[in-house]
């Protein structure tokens, strides 16, 4: 059932996408694939794809039920409704901190979580691969159509041709949906299982202690820093005269200093010799 409502779903997003262009050959074309059937096209290049993606929509058909049962030993422990989410089953727990009766619906149903958030991380890593092998076919089964040569006149020939290129399309985005889901799976099972236990203990504020410190004291800083730089500089206080002190006389200005004479000659010594007219 869930599948087919995301096939009809999915068909009309198509339709509406394509009623727009010419040329688009799966107009409201409905696909086996997208329906959750196995398809098989005769051909052995691409029926092996086709058998490994139809058993990936059977098992991920089941995760839903997966993962009420992961969480069913909390839920029923707090009278909860199967697909409550990790929100509701974590405010629960809270409101039942420290209570002995939930010790070991928390444990099971933390286990039970990241025993499943350990096969979907594997199931999405093999969906990946699988997408790019997709990927791949898909591309040839464009190439088969244009290498058709001589029997592009046969209706019949050019119509399975087109066929097959739908389902490869489905396919692929078939197995790339599935990687998404099982990635968000594996993310919503393993949050649930770190924080339940924390939840029930009351170590959620013990944790998160440390760290609202730490942001307090970097906050701290950045204010101080910020209060430095708005604080003005200190500006040195200029001294003030006293009134009653004595006024010490303005100096004179003292004339500009001339250029000094040069010195003159000193006259020469008198000489030894005795003058006889």
């Amino acid at each position: 059932m869930r599948l087919r409502k995301t096939a009809a779903a999915m068909a009309i997003a198509v339709g509406v996408a394509c009623s727009a262009l010419t040329g688009c050959d799966f107009i409201l074309t409905p696909t086996k694939v997208a329906n959750g059937e196995r398809y098989q096209s005769g051909d052995g290049r691409y029926d092996a794809y086709f058998a490994a993606v139809h058993q990936e929509q059977v098992a991920s058909a089941n995760w839903p039920d997966d993962s009420k049962a992961a969480r069913k030993p909390i839920v029923t422990a707090l009278d909860l409704r199967p697909g409550a989410s990790n929100g509701t089953i974590l405010a629960a727990t809270r409101g039942k901190k420290g209570e002995g009766s939930l010790g070991s619906a928390v444990e099971q149903t933390t286990a039970a979580e990241l025993e499943r958030a350990r096969r979907l991380k594997a199931a999405a890593a093999k969906l990946d691969e699988m997408l790019k092998r997709g990927e791949e076919l898909k591309k040839q089964t464009i190439e088969d159509k244009k290498n058709l040569g001589v029997d592009k006149a046969d209706e019949k020939k050019v119509a399975k041709k087109d066929e097959v290129k739908r389902e490869m399309s489905a396919a692929v985005d078939a197995v790339e949906s599935m990687a998404s889901d099982a990635r968000k799976g594996a993310k919503e099972a393993e949050d649930l299982a770190m924080k339940l236990k924390a939840a029930w203990t009351g170590r959620e504020e013990d944790e998160r202690a440390p760290a609202k410190i730490e942001d307090e004291k970097r906050d701290d800083k950045k204010d101080e820093r910020r209060d430095d730089k708005k604080k003005p500089e200190p500006v040195a206080k200029k001294a003030t005269p006293r009134t009653d002190a004595p006024k010490k006389p303005k100096p004179e200005a003292s004339p500009e200093e001339k250029p000094a004479k040069p010195a003159k000659p000193a006259p020469p010594p008198p000489s030894d010799e005795v003058f006889n007219p």
